[in-house]
């Protein structure tokens, strides 16, 4: 299969991927009744994040809640409205996006190592499994996480691969940015080393 023809590919396993993942989580959000209890954290981390960022960072990684307030400001800022709802729709919308942006990495990884249409499926599979997509449409950080570490890995694969050495650049600004939201994406730095002294 030439470039043209592969990447026509991919976009269209995308397309459906992604449009799924949007179907279904909105579906998830419309029928929510109660957020996880750990989503109730995250919104009054966030509602804290305006008045006290520096106690916030302090106690606990910023980079969740800080999404959630810029969130939450910008749509407050285009409807002149606010309340519990609105931070609660914020904050799912906020992890649905997150969970559709981090399909592109993950097919991406998964295409390289097992190919396109295995990646495909794998990743269908994935978004029909009740408790990822759950969690992709909740106020849980999971799934932005998942999109940082996902993204760091593809990036160090394809960095390594054709010895683009400014790319490392990338990987460490994401996985700093992942850290912010789960300190486990730091791994990246650790994968990162490990690649650069198999390719040395």
């Amino acid at each position: 299969m030439d470039d043209r023809a592969s990447r026509k590919s991919d976009l269209r396993h995308l397309g459906i991927l992604i449009g799924l993942c949007l179907f279904l989580g909105t579906y998830l959000i419309l029928t929510t009744v109660l957020i996880a209890r750990d989503g109730v954290f995250y919104i009054r981390q966030a509602q804290q994040f305006a008045q006290y960022p520096a106690g916030v960072a302090r106690t606990y990684p910023i980079g969740y809640p800080s999404l959630l307030w810029v969130t939450h400001e910008a749509v407050t800022a285009l409807t002149r409205s606010d309340g519990p709802m609105l931070w609660v729709y914020c904050a799912q919308g906020v992890t649905l996006l997150c969970r559709a942006l981090a399909l592109i990495p993950l097919y991406f990884v998964g295409k390289l190592l097992v190919g396109a249409r295995h990646s495909f499926w794998a990743i269908l599979i994935l978004l029909l499994l009740p408790y990822p997509a759950q969690y992709g449409s909740d106020v849980l950080r999971e799934w932005p996480h998942i999109l940082f570490l996902g993204l760091g890995f593809w990036l160090l694969y394809w960095g390594l691969r054709r010895r683009y050495w400014w790319v490392l650049f990338l990987v460490g600004l994401d996985a700093g940015l992942g850290h912010l939201v789960r300190p486990e994406c730091a791994q990246v730095v650790f994968y990162g080393l490990l690649g650069l002294a198999c390719v040395a």
